[in-house]
C-alpha cells in the first residue's frame, strides 16, 4: 500500500495534486508513441509535464515505475550520461524507436533523429566531429585528429549542405 495517496507535482500552472491512478494515466500518455530512442524520469518531468524544479521522490519512483511496467516498450539499460542531467540511473531504451515517427507535429525531420548525440560523424572535407551537444537549432562538436580532440568546440548548423553530407563513422 501506498503511503502517499496524493502527489505533489508544481507545474506552470501552479501546484498541482494527483492520484495515483492519474499520474501513471499522464506518464503513460506521455510515453506512448514516444519518438526519443533513450528516456529518463527527469526527461519525463521536464518535457513531458513541463515540471518546475526537480520532482519529489514519490514522483519520480512512480515515473520509473511506469518505465518498468511497460517491458514490452521500454528496457532498462542501467546508468546512461546526459548532457543536462548527469548520470541518470536508471535511463530506458525504446523498443519501438525504429518505428517511431520520426517528424514534430508540423511535419518536419526531429534533429536528433538524424544525428546521434555522442556519436562520430565524418564531413565530406574528411574531418570526423563528435557531437556532444544537440539542440533544436544547432550542433556544438569537438574535431577528432589522431585519435585525440583537438581545438575548440565548434557549431555546425544541422540544416546546411555541409551537415546534410556529414556520415555516422565508427572510431
Amino acid at each position: 500500500m501506498d503511503l502517499v495517496k496524493k502527489y505533489i507535482l508544481r507545474l506552470p500552472e501552479g501546484v498541482v495534486t494527483m492520484e495515483k491512478e492519474e499520474l501513471v494515466a499522464k506518464i503513460k500518455a506521455i510515453l506512448k508513441d514516444h519518438p526519443s530512442e533513450y528516456m529518463n524520469a527527469y526527461r519525463v518531468w521536464y518535457e513531458g509535464f513541463e515540471g518546475c524544479g526537480m520532482p519529489d521522490a514519490y514522483v519520480y519512483d512512480v515515473i520509473v515505475e511506469v518505465f518498468r511496467s511497460l517491458t514490452e516498450d521500454w528496457k532498462d539499460i542501467g546508468a546512461r550520461r546526459w548532457e543536462k542531467y548527469g548520470v541518470v540511473n536508471p535511463s530506458f531504451l525504446n523498443l519501438h524507436y525504429a518505428d517511431a515517427s520520426k517528424e514534430d507535429p508540423k511535419g518536419n525531420d526531429m534533429l536528433q533523429h538524424r544525428f546521434h548525440l555522442g556519436a562520430h560523424y565524418q564531413g565530406p572535407d574528411g574531418k570526423i566531429f563528435w557531437i556532444p551537444v544537440m539542440e533544436d537549432f544547432n550542433m556544438r562538436a569537438f574535431e577528432r585528429k589522431d585519435g585525440k580532440y583537438v581545438g575548440t568546440m565548434v557549431e555546425i548548423d544541422p540544416f546546411s549542405d555541409y551537415a546534410k553530407a556529414m556520415v555516422e563513422v565508427k572510431v
